[in-house]
């Protein structure tokens, strides 16, 4: 094992499993510190690896957040695919809401910083495009698995492109809700206001039959 102050980490050789501690102490430093308190210095002692080790894999604090945004998106992306069509709308919402949840926990609240760090480096932003490229992934997916399962339902979806944006931006805030415990204080249970949200996102979406 390699360093003294960090957590066990894999056996020495195995690049994947190098890559996925440092992933994993960067999340953990996120969700204690936010983004000012990830540095690669402080990453490298959680992962039980030298800053040095930590450089082998990444550019710098930003290329990190990037690669942890990455692969919750591309997570959320997987679900997303394999999520049962004859569920209806609705039930494609409710089946994403804890990985979306997730990620604003751990990621969501630090974004608008990372961004203004990785612009302000001037690396020809090739992180702000990387993790660009990610989210429109994800909002065709999201896209993708919502007008299947309407059409599973004999349903059609509003035809505008904002629709994916818009539902998005609705299931963060939800996720927002769920984290602060907004509705726990009105006695409003966290499964009925998921089950409230995402019956209100479908009726917001599926296109009205012509009288």
């Amino acid at each position: 094992m390699e360093g003294t102050t960090g957590r066990a980490t894999t056996a020495w050789g195995d690049a994947q499993g190098r890559r996925r501690d440092i992933l994993a102490s960067a999340e953990r430093l996120l969700e204690q510190s936010g983004y000012a308190g990830l540095t690669m210095r402080a990453i490298a002692a959680g992962a039980g690896v030298s800053s040095g080790t930590v450089y082998q894999y990444f550019s710098g604090k930003e290329d990190v957040f990037v690669a942890l945004t990455t692969r919750r998106l591309e997570q959320l992306q997987a679900t997303l695919a394999g999520a049962d069509r004859h569920a209806g709308v609705s039930g494609v919402l409710r089946e994403i809401v804890p990985q979306v949840t997730e990620l604003w926990r751990r990621l969501g609240r630090s974004a608008s910083q990372w961004e203004a760090s990785a612009l302000a480096g001037g690396e020809d932003s090739r992180g702000v495009v990387t993790s660009a490229a990610a989210y429109q992934d994800t909002l065709r997916a999201l896209a993708d698995a919502l007008r299947e399962a309407a059409e599973a339902s004999g349903q059609q979806l509003v035809d505008d492109p904002a629709l994916p944006h818009w539902v998005w931006d609705s299931l963060i805030g939800l996720a927002d809700d769920l984290l602060l415990g907004g509705a726990r204080q009105n006695n409003i249970s966290r499964r009925r206001l998921i089950e409230f949200a995402s019956n209100a996102i479908e009726r917001g979406i599926v296109a009205q039959p012509s009288r």
